[in-house]
């Protein structure tokens, strides 16, 4: 990127955040990254909180058509994805032995965690253990990708994993020591989460859904892990935060050769998978024939 190995404009935090963004653009245009949710229903509830690695929906029918596996206890049934507008609309509340649709929608609520450390974490390769005798993380919905602050050394930075109920792992950044110490004070903001709503709203506890969708993948901000994609795509990724370094630094010609080169090789891994799959694409050309028809 023509810049100075000894300078501080390539900043390690900004390094990990855009390889993270470059992992999550990566995975959601080829999707490599898949997984599946079982919703356990309650009668007359219509919405249920996603896992929070979830990026998008995954399966579709021959028709286009997202769907969700439902099973009350006997036969499987297959709910089929609505716009949340629509059903709004609808306006159905009254529950039903089988929904007709679902959705998807942002969770509106979200609450911090706060507290106090019990018990010191240093850092090792990057990465700082979070340790709270009290608490209760997992219960919480903390995961991987959320934000978490220092309060007593002034340092910020994201969870990494939840190794128990009582421990994160984290990666902190631009404090006096990047790390914890018994008695320090922490904030945690959740990123985004999603919530799958039922239309209508079952009428029987105890039926399953099984949701298909894209993962987000986990944060990376550690020297010695890195992105479980195919070997292949580790420069890719490198050339998408080299794009976004460059857009910083308002070279935007420059930076778009490192962005061609990312496109290229995900348009590659796209096709080369098509072909795997024998999967049938059609294009349309809608240039007028020049070539004139014989009275």
């Amino acid at each position: 990127m023509s810049e100075s190995s000894t300078g501080s404009w390539v900043d390690l935090k900004s390094s990990y955040d855009y390889l993270y963004k470059a992992a999550i653009e990566t995975n959601a245009k080829t999707r490599i990254f898949t997984s599946t949710q079982t919703i356990a229903t309650v009668a007359g509830t219509s919405a249920y909180n996603l896992n929070t690695d979830f990026m998008g929906l995954h399966m579709r029918n021959d028709e286009g058509e997202f769907f969700v596996k439902y099973s009350d206890g006997t036969n499987t049934h297959w709910i089929y994805y609505k716009d949340y507008d629509s059903i709004i609309l609808a306006n159905n509340t009254t529950s039903v032995t089988i929904p007709y649709n679902f959705t998807i929608i942002d969770k509106s609520a979200l609450t911090q965690v706060t507290g106090v450390t019990s018990a010191d974490g240093a850092a090792s390769g990057g990465e700082c253990t979070l340790t709270k005798a009290t608490a209760t993380f997992i219960a919480d919905g903390i995961t991987a990708g959320d934000l978490v602050h220092n309060t007593t050394d002034g340092s910020n930075g994201v969870i990494l994993s939840v190794t128990s109920l009582t421990a994160l792992v984290t990666a902190l950044f631009d404090g006096t020591n990047n790390d914890w110490t018994s008695a320090d004070a922490f904030i945690i903001n959740p990123q985004g989460r999603y919530q799958l709503i039922f239309d209508p709203p079952p009428k029987t506890t105890g039926h399953t859904a099984i949701l298909y969708y894209i993962q987000r993948p986990n944060p990376v901000y550690s020297l010695y892990r890195r992105y479980r994609f195919p070997i292949n795509f580790t420069q890719c990724l490198v050339f998408y935060a080299a794009w976004l370094y460059k857009y910083r630094d308002r070279e935007v010609n420059y930076g778009d050769a490192f962005f061609k080169y990312w496109d290229r090789t995900v348009r590659e891994y796209n096709f080369s998978m098509s072909k795997a799959k024998k999967s049938r694409t059609w294009g349309v050309n809608m240039i007028k024939s020049s070539t004139k028809r014989a009275s």
